[in-house]
Formats: C-alpha cells, structure tokens, sequence
C-alpha cells in the first residue's frame, strides 16, 4: 500500500473541517467496532425508553405482546441501520450523497430536506426529555433548562465527528452499568397487563407498535454512512453491518422493552418521573443525570446529520454554521413543543418520519443491492438532475394516505377500519421497493462491487 493511501491514525477530538465533500484516504482511520458503540450509545437513551412506554401506557399493548412488537420493529429497521453503514467505507461519503444515484441531484432535495426536518424533530423531542430530567433534578424552570440542553447540543455537535464517537464510546459502558440497576427495579415493578385498553384491538396495537418502534430507529438509516464514512476502505462489510446493525439492535430491544414494563407502572406524560419514581432518591439521582448524558449525545447525531443534510441539499455555509442554524430552530419548536401532549405529539412524529423513510430505504435497497446497482449514475455527475427514485416514493407516499392515523390526518381506511391504519409503513415499503424495481436502469454486464472513495475524490470540488 502506498504511504499516501494509508488511513490515518485515530486522532483526538478536534473541529471537524469537512462538509458534504468525500473523506479523501489519507483521512481514513478507526475499526467497525466503533459503530457498535456509537449506535449501541445512541440507542440506550431516553427516546427509546419513551417509545417502549408509548407500547403499553398509551397503544394498550400487554407486556409480553409490546416486547415482542418492539423486538421485531427494531430488528427490522436496525438491519437497514447497518446495510446502510456497509456504504460508508467503500465511497467516503453522506447518506444523502449516496442517495443522488436514484434519485439525482434535484430529485434528492426533497430527502435532504426531509432529513434536516428529521433531525429538527429529534432535536425537539430529545431537547424536551432533557428538560423534564433538569426540571426533575434541579427545579429548574422550562426556559433556562432548555437553553442549558441546547448549549451543550450545539457545543458537541459543532466539533463533529469524533467527539460524538467519543461521547458515544464512554456512555456506552458507562449506560450499560446504568440501565442494568434500572432493570432490575423496572422489570421487578411491571405489571403483565397493560394499564389501558389496547388501540383498536390487540392486533392493531401490535402492528402499531411495530410501525413506530421501527420509524425510530428508520430515522437513523437516513444518516448511517455519516458515520461509517472515515473508516478505512478496506473495512469489511460484513463487520460493519454487525458493528452498526447489532449496536442498534441490542440497545434498543433491551431499553425498548424496558419502557415497556416501565409504561405498566406510570404514566407517560412526564417521562422522567415515570423512572424517578420507581427508584430510591439517591439512585435515581444518578439515573436521570446518566439518562440526560445519553439524551445529549443522541441529539447530537441527529443535529449534526440534519446539519450535513442542508449542505447536500445545496447551502453553502459552514458545517458548523448549519449545525446552528438546525439546532437553533429545533430549539426554538422545543419552545412551543413543550406546552403540549408529549406521548401525542411524539407518536405523530414517529408515523410522520417513517411514511417518508420506509419508501426512500425500499428504494436505496433496490438502487444498491438490487437490480440498479450496476447502473447508477455517479452522485457528483452535474448532469444527473433527476433520477427514477422520486417518482417511486411519492407513488408509495399516496398509497400510504389512507392508512395514515396521526391526530394530524386520518385517512379514510384508518378511520374505518382502525386495525388497518397500522399497514402504512409497510405499504409504503413494499409499493417503493417494487416500483423501483420495475422502472430502474436496466444492469450493466461489469463488475457489481461499488468502487472505493478514488473516483469521488476527484470530483471533491463540486460537492
């Protein structure tokens, strides 16, 4: 191997200086292994202990049914979480670059956008679990405890890249400590049946709680590569797709199964009393101190991936500047989030997110692992404005309309048929997948491995 070819050294955290441009070689460095902990870190935290909960104090669902909905949700989508990833090191750049070969440079604006509002709504929904915890822990009014999150946010997200691996790597031993005495004095106080009746019926709260375990976890498929990309070329895809997918999977079919047992036992409309009040004073002290820490380091994947998204979509501005600009305005929703119904408003925007991200991830699979693999166009090619994978989403998006049930918009089959309204996730996937299918470009006979970052590299000036 040539000296300029080989990857760099791990370095300590420092400001990160690339944007949406391809990671050159000689800034390659790191194992897989540090996608287990980055996604195992990002996974064991408040979010998902809330989601889980939403599984039996809200949907209805009895312990031993929610587990199981929860397992198979995750499952599901964390195995996209860690197909996604494997793309990182051969290409060295964004989910979202990567995303232009189906869809073209103007076709894909309307993922990227969509991403920054993904990343927008978790600031938001991690912003006001954190606040609840500052609230509990310290009395501390909503204001300056929201501005304390949004400080410490932006400041982590800012720096970049390894500051976040680092972050993610400390809490997840530190959390898994945490979480295990959480466990035992969650797991030991739950309840077997659920405290409300179930959602239109058992079979439709399953599926629903299928539907919004994995639309939590899609939202981190729209940025996996991000976080995969600086790993060496040479990394092996099979050790990615367990570092990434596995990480993800264990975190949070054990934090997700935990809120469940939690949801048995209280109510989810002050998420940190609901732990705090299971717990002696002391330890629950440090629980909710660790559970702010992991709020903090999940939110701060979400800003700087929404971040990177308004660069791919065309804004030329400094990472860091986006990073503000994103953080700024999930804490200024924050602001107004917070004076409304948590569990309601975070089950919409877990429907609302994964409406958008099945149909695009049914279409990366296909564009990447299926037929069209051999036939994308190059993601930097000025020429490619628009590709067939637009199309394909926006058919599956209006497949999904009348299975849509949010208290934003029901569609007519959710509002006749309840059960039903659990189906549009799935629709969705399987109406993009097959579309995309049918309409893209036709295998080449050549060599079906994708190429490594050389030929992005010269294109690095028109990113």
């Amino acid at each position: 191997m040539r000296a300029q070819d080989r990857p760099a050294p791990e370095l300590r955290p420092t400001v990160e200086r690339l944007g949406a441009e391809p990671v050159p070689l000689t800034q390659r460095h790191g194992r897989p292994w540090s996608l287990f902990t980055l996604w195992f870190g990002a996974n064991v935290q408040f979010a998902t202990l809330s989601v889980g909960a939403l599984a039996t104090s809200v949907f209805g669902l009895d312990l031993l049914p929610a587990v199981l909905a929860i397992v198979t949700g995750t499952l599901l989508s964390s195995a996209l979480v860690g197909l996604f990833s494997t793309r990182g090191p051969l290409t060295g750049v964004l989910q979202l670059i990567q995303s232009r070969g189906p869809f073209g440079r103007l076709g894909n604006l309307p993922s990227a956008a969509f991403t920054v509002v993904n990343g927008v709504g978790w600031c938001v929904v991690d912003s006001l679990l954190g606040v609840f915890i500052l609230r509990d822990l310290t009395g501390m009014g909503f204001g300056p405890a929201l501005a304390l999150m949004a400080a410490a946010q932006l400041g982590i997200a800012i720096v970049g890249y390894r500051l976040i691996h680092t972050v993610e790597r400390v809490l997840a031993v530190v959390l898994v400590v945490v979480f295990a005495v959480m466990s035992v004095y969650g797991f030991g106080a739950a309840h077997a049946s659920a405290p409300v009746a179930p959602s239109g019926g058992p079979v439709s709260a399953f599926l629903l709680v299928v539907a919004v375990t994995s639309a939590r976890v899609l939202g981190w498929s729209a940025y996996a590569s991000d976080y995969s990309r600086y790993l060496p070329a040479q990394s092996p895809p099979r050790r990615v797709f367990l570092a990434a997918g596995g990480g993800g999977a264990l975190a949070g079919v054990w934090i997700g199964s935990l809120g469940a047992a939690l949801g048995t036992v209280g109510a989810l409309d002050d998420p940190s009393a609901m732990v705090s009040g299971l717990l002696p004073h002391a330890v629950g002290a440090v629980v909710l101190v660790c559970l702010l820490l992991s709020t903090l380091a999940s939110t701060v994947i979400d800003l700087y991936s929404g971040a990177m998204a308004a660069l791919v979509a065309g804004f030329s501005i400094p990472r860091w500047v986006s990073v503000l600009v994103v953080g700024g305005l999930g804490t200024a929703l924050a602001w107004y989030a917070g004076h409304g119904d948590f569990a309601s408003q975070l089950n919409d925007f877990l429907l609302m997110t994964g409406y958008w991200l099945a149909p695009w991830g049914a279409v990366m699979i296909v564009a990447y692992w299926g037929r069209g693999r051999r036939a994308l166009a190059d993601p930097y090619d000025p020429g490619h404005r628009f590709g067939r994978g637009l199309p394909c989403v926006l058919l599956a998006v209006a497949a999904e309309l009348p299975f849509m049930n949010q208290s934003l918009y029901t569609g007519p089959l959710a509002e006749a048929h309840p059960m039903l309204g659990s189906f549009g996730l799935f629709v969705g996937f399987a109406v993009a997948g097959a579309a995309y299918t049918v309409v893209c470009p036709r295998p080449r006979p050549s060599d079906d491995r994708p190429r490594p970052t050389t030929s992005y590299e010269k294109l690095r000036s028109q990113a």
